[in-house]
């Protein structure tokens, strides 16, 4: 329906961010006379036009529950906001009382805008268990890169640049779940730029590729020493970078030796030749430039060595911070923190996991989430008792079904949701959220490679029923616990307005009052300023060293490999073969559907259509013998269980590897996946290389 005509009938458009993902894509949103939201308007993604379905959805929370019936029941009572909040905050101060704050848990999954006033709520409160979904997510690669460079790659190799002569994409698709999907320019062939990619699957990155090397998964840290290996073997490293800029690079070189293409075409199950050829794209074409997941290759028991691996390719071939090669992200946008992490943290007692990966803590303000699940059923490293959280999924976990046992143990549990979920169904108390056309947040976000965007998100819509914004609940919960002015009296616009004064005043003033928002530029320079000149030149690399540490002074501090040390999978046909004989494939878990942001629109009718059921993929080679046909019900089962999906028989996926999307309610991956090994350095679990079989469901 055209603007114009539903302006004609008394409608009005109003400018929102979309939170369906991290992206915050700009929607206008048609709103009626009666206040109602009757059309979107924005990027042509199928997450963001089904805004309207989680808005409306007839199972949508729309005031508080209590439990009464036993954990995981399904049996609540509806209470007014004022029991919910007094029961939480009275819950909350009895477990600080009797066995002190550090044993009560606050996390934060989606949505994340309120993330600077829940930590503010933890370290008040005096926990310093403040935990977020990024405990496996983005943090490692954040980790992995400001050790090893002292700046963020993260996905700004994702970004065009006209520059690159060679893209060498490493376990992503962009096509799958970043906008505009299969338009996106990693999935397209461009005249003057050849492209490597490395994935288990045939995605559809890969069908463009000039190479495809398609790895077993978990490792990738082998297939780079072979690259490595090929380019110093070939004379085609940038020693005049290495010899000035970088510390360890001859060690690696050495090491790199033991890494020939023939024994690790052994190890990866590819062909020595490809390696070759694919090292002597990357190393020769350039600038080039690697297009990196910010999570699939940090999601193995070795991930945090294999990326680190990875990202010493642009360091070895000299394709750091030139224009068509991997730049670095600046910070752009400095909101003022609110989360008092600075404030107290020298004061409070050690996070979870700040003993067990002091690397990954020092780089992450938050606790070691992956740990909740031993800290309450066993009291290691520490014991927890209590938990708020906002936006929780038990199907986050590796083995996931002791992450919701463990939450039926805690003393107390409360929750902040859109749903009654299976994770929200073992709380004591659950909240109705507001969704994002109901919240204010000052939203700031990358935006390109010199610039950041920054936007005050006004409400859009009035919240239904008695949904309040996860922000809003926070600082409730501060004055009810006694700390009414260091939570602005429960004034959430304050407390962004606090968080904008770290902003300059004409970047404010337009955040607030222009619907499109503010452009910030890094450190008030323009993209012409760095024109010819390389960040680290200006500024040296702000690591241990001052220099691209191949070998890690920090990690050899700590007592880990400098050096990126490839080892096998914790669970691999390599390493466990006795276990392999009953499980004889590599379990892979979370490729990406443009339709899903992980769990979050699976109630969806008009995406639930599109994408109906959660898919097992394994190759016809593998099918036949198993009397597996594509479409039918088949059991994967590992040493944590088994769970039924629907086959999906398709010569994409490595014979020998079996493929599960993740974030289905009743077929949770992540029931079988692995929480026994994680990676020592930074914590994060073995979601991508495992060990499994297959049979037809039933048998």
């Amino acid at each position: 329906m055209e603007r114009e005509s539903m302006a004609a009938e008394g409608t009005t458009w109003k400018r929102t961010t979309c939170y369906e993902c991290d992206a915050n894509c700009a929607f206008d949103v048609a709103v009626d006379g009666a206040g109602r939201a009757v059309d979107l308007s924005g990027p042509d993604c199928p997450r963001g036009a089904a805004q309207l379905e989680r808005q409306y959805h007839p199972e949508r929370l729309l005031q508080p529950l209590r439990r009464v019936g036993p954990r995981g029941s399904d049996r609540f009572e509806p209470i007014s906001w004022d029991e919910a909040l007094d029961t939480i905050a009275a819950r909350l101060a009895e477990i600080r009382e009797r066995h002190g704050a550090e044993q009560a848990a606050f996390f934060a999954g989606y949505t994340k805008e309120a993330r600077p006033q829940l930590q503010r709520l933890a370290h008040a409160f005096g926990s310093p268990n403040y935990l977020t979904e990024s405990g496996c997510c983005f943090s490692a690669t954040l980790a992995a890169e400001k050790l090893t460079l002292g700046y963020r790659l993260k996905s700004a190799s994702l970004l065009e640049a006209e520059q690159t002569r060679c893209l060498l994409v490493w376990s992503t698709n962009p096509p799958a779940s970043v906008v505009p999907f299969e338009e996106h320019h990693a999935a397209q062939r461009r005249e003057g730029r050849a492209m490597v990619v490395v994935d288990p699957r045939r995605t559809r990155t890969a069908e463009a590729a000039d190479i495809h090397l398609q790895i077993r998964p978990g490792t990738d840290g082998a297939l780079a020493l072979a690259f490595h290996h090929v380019i110093f073997e070939n004379g085609w490293a940038d020693e005049a970078f290495l010899k000035r800029w970088a510390l360890g690079w001859n060690s690696l070189r050495d090491y790199a030796r033991e890494f020939p293409p023939e024994r690790v075409a052994r190890i990866c199950g590819v062909d020595a030749g490809a390696i070759r050829r694919a090292a002597e794209l990357y190393a020769t074409s350039g600038p080039a430039q690697i297009a990196l997941s910010p999570t699939a290759t940090v999601q193995h028991s070795n991930g945090f060595q294999n990326h680190r691996a990875i990202i010493l390719l642009a360091a070895t071939t000299g394709n750091l911070d030139i224009p068509g090669g991997n730049r670095f992200f600046l910070d752009k946008v400095r909101p003022k923190p609110i989360d008092l992490f600075r404030e107290t943290i020298d004061d409070l007692p050690p996070r979870l996991g700040e003993e067990t990966y002091p690397i990954w803590t020092r780089y992450w303000p938050a606790g070691q989430s992956m740990l909740l699940p031993d800290a309450i059923l066993t009291g290691e490293p520490q014991p927890i008792r209590g938990l708020f959280a906002i936006g929780i999924n038990a199907s986050m976990w590796p083995n996931s079904g002791r992450m919701l046992a463990a939450l039926e143990a805690l003393e107390f549990f409360a929750c902040s949701d859109f749903f009654l979920t299976e994770t929200a169904k073992r709380a004591d108390i659950v909240l109705p959220a507001a969704t994002n056309l109901e919240r204010e947040a000052l939203v700031a976000y990358p935006g390109c490679q010199f610039r950041g965007e920054v936007r005050y998100r006004h409400s859009v819509l009035e919240p239904r029923g008695e949904a309040r914004p996860d922000a809003q609940v926070a600082l409730d919960l501060g004055v009810r616990l006694g700390m009414a002015e260091r939570f602005w009296h429960g004034d959430l616009a304050a407390s962004w307005a606090e968080a904008a004064e770290g902003l300059a005043p004409e970047v404010r003033r337009q955040a607030y009052e222009d619907p499109d928002g503010a452009m910030v530029f890094a450190d008030a320079l323009d993209e012409e300023a760095f024109e010819g000149e390389r960040l680290y030149e200006v500024r040296g690399f702000p690591t241990a060293s001052g220099k691209v540490e191949f070998d890690s002074q920090e990690l050899r501090a700590a007592g880990y490999d400098g050096l990126p040390v490839y080892r096998e999978p914790a669970e691999s046909p390599a390493s466990t073969p006795e276990l392999a004989r009953e499980h004889p494939f590599v379990l892979t878990s979370g490729g990406r559907s443009k339709y899903f942001t992980h769990s979050q629109q699976q109630r969806f009718p008009s995406l639930a259509a599109r994408d109906p059921v959660p898919r097992a993929q394994l190759h016809p080679w593998d099918a036949e013998p198993l009397e597996i046909a594509d479409g039918a019900p088949v059991e994967v089962h590992t040493p944590r269980g088994a769970v039924t999906f629907t086959a999906e028989v398709t010569d994409a996926v490595k014979p020998g590897v079996v493929h599960c999307f993740h974030g289905w309610a009743g077929a949770d991956v992540n029931r079988l996946t692995d929480h026994a090994h994680p990676d020592p350095i930074s914590g994060f679990p073995p979601f991508k290389s495992g060990l499994c079989n297959v049979a037809p469901a039933g048998e």
